[in-house]
């Protein structure tokens, strides 16, 4: 399976597809790992694209030598950059769940000429005093309770580069319920200055990061459109699957291929 070492660790990932095609990443979230959020998608992305799926710092197969300080949305943007020039990839179209959404906000404004178009699925441009305040009385073990047991040894299976790591990028995503804002977000002055053609994909039932939160989000940045799916939670990759395809390939051949 290829690694590629940038900024001090080695990165896993996938590399699907035709290499002559467009290349398209498809970003995990916080705490999941390519196959995980993306598993179901790599087909159908794969007769279109190059596709692209890397584990973020600290995620399945990627270590995190520098440890939890490090692991920040804007972190993960500078990995994600660091990557591509590894790769020798000058531009390509990215497409994230989650943290691998918001990362996003970070890599267009750092890297305008590499980010072609964004797809953000569950993203928010901030995290709420709510979520702050319930991830505080969370606990990796108390996250797992309830979970059906053959998923949670499934969930400590795919995080497998460090020792106990299912347990330690647990920790790292409960962190950032003290994390400054600037840690991990754009301030909003700057979020107008994203110029990459961007669809926002929300759940109408995101527990996290509500449709409120995408489409002010969408009033807020230059070149947007804004797709709410019904009876949708936080996990729109797994959960509306065919759904994700159809809008997410409309919106790149329109915005990304053309």
């Amino acid at each position: 399976m290829p690694h590629v070492t940038v900024n001090n660790m080695r990165m896993f990932y996938e590399d699907i597809g035709n290499p002559d095609r467009m290349p398209v990443f498809l970003l995990h979230g916080f705490t999941g790992t390519g196959v995980r959020d993306w598993g179901q998608h790599f087909s159908s992305f794969g007769e279109r694209y190059r596709v692209l799926v890397p584990d973020l710092r600290g995620h399945g197969r990627t270590d995190n030598p520098a440890g939890a300080e490090a692991m920040t949305l804007k972190q993960f943007a500078v990995d994600i950059m660091a990557f591509c020039h590894a790769l020798k990839i000058e531009r390509a179209a990215f497409c994230g769940h989650s943290a691998g959404s918001m990362l996003q906000l970070t890599l267009a404004l750092l890297a305008p000429r590499l980010v072609a178009a964004c797809i953000l699925c569950s993203a928010g441009y901030f995290l709420s005093e709510e979520v702050r305040e319930w991830m505080r009385n969370q606990t990796p073990e108390s996250l797992a309770e309830g979970d059906d047991p053959v998923n949670i040894e499934a969930y400590r299976a795919s995080h497998v580069a460090q020792p106990d790591q299912w347990r330690t990028v647990q920790l790292a995503w409960l962190a950032m319920g003290e994390h400054a804002h600037a840690d991990d977000y754009p301030e909003p002055d700057d979020l107008r200055k994203i110029s990459a053609p961007t669809l926002i994909v929300s759940g109408d039932r995101d527990e996290y990061f509500p449709v409120e939160i995408g489409s002010h989000l969408y009033r807020t940045l230059a070149s947007t459109e804004f797709c709410v799916l019904p009876n949708t939670g936080h996990n729109i990759p797994t959960e509306r699957a065919a759904w994700v395809d159809l809008i997410a390939f409309d919106f790149l051949r329109r915005k990304y291929e053309s």
